[in-house]
């Protein structure tokens, strides 16, 4: 699931991170990853395990993100929150 999306309006593309390799089986909720990817840093774009977005998410720090800026606190506490829901809401299940 995409979060952000490269575009006119967006230089971020963060999205929950599927490794074709663990095709039919679930990792468990804290090996789950979140791709953030700025379009200056593609070729470093890093991939957090859900307890790192919790811990930015809530320090409110996102500066280990490559391209962060403080103006992109917003847009990035937006994303990687709904992914954090997400990651809930799929392992409450």
């Amino acid at each position: 699931m995409a979060y952000l999306r490269y575009g006119p309006d967006s230089d971020w593309y963060v999205f929950w991170y599927s490794d074709n390799s663990q095709a039919g089986s679930r990792l468990p909720k804290n090996e789950t990853r979140l791709a953030v990817w700025h379009s200056d840093d593609r070729e470093t774009g890093p991939l957090f395990r859900y307890p790192q977005v919790r811990e930015m998410l809530d320090a409110d720090d996102f500066s280990r993100v490559p391209g962060f800026e403080p103006s992109h606190r917003a847009l990035l506490r937006g994303a990687l929150a709904e992914f954090a829901r997400d990651v809930d809401d799929e392992y409450a299940a």
